[in-house]
């Protein structure tokens, strides 16, 4: 593969997909993972991963797939998945994730389909109305509460 000639930034000499599924990997995920800034897709489910999602994950600016799903990742999403303006499905589910959804995820104006289910995750930010292109919402068995977000 060669640099992109319509002047991408997000295609060059590097890689783009990385699916390590159900591999059980264990331990943080490595802070070099965010290094690689091409990734168009990370799916890194099925394991054992445990720690926190990494702020810097939202350096991946490319990315249009995330799957950090059935893993034991704990701790609030950060604020920096907002970062991520290409990401057209998030899934989430079946951590230890706690606090709330971000506020910061109303920027994800591309994002399709989001997947929160099984965590322990409370309230559901309203700005989740404002996803013009989101078909796809699952925050099922989690501590939400508060007011009903418009759709």
């Amino acid at each position: 593969m060669g640099p992109s000639t319509n002047g991408s930034e997000c295609a060059r000499f590097s890689l783009e997909t990385l699916i390590l599924t159900d591999n059980k990997f264990g331990g943080e995920i490595p802070k070099s993972l965010v290094r690689l800034s091409d990734f168009r897709e990370v799916n890194l489910a099925f394991n054992q991963l445990t720690g926190t999602i990494p702020e810097a994950l939202g350096n991946l600016t490319c990315l249009q797939e995330l799957d950090l799903s059935w893993n034991k990742l704990s701790g609030l999403i950060p604020n920096s998945i907002g970062n991520l303006l290409l990401l057209k499905n998030l899934d989430l589910s079946s951590n230890l994730l706690n606090g709330t959804i971000p506020f910061s995820i109303r920027r994800l104006s591309n994002v399709e389909n989001l997947r929160f289910p099984y965590n322990q995750l409370c309230g559901v930010p309203l700005s989740l109305g404002n996803l013009s292109k989101l078909q796809y919402l699952n925050i099922r068995d989690n501590f939400s509460q508060g007011p009903f977000p418009s759709f």
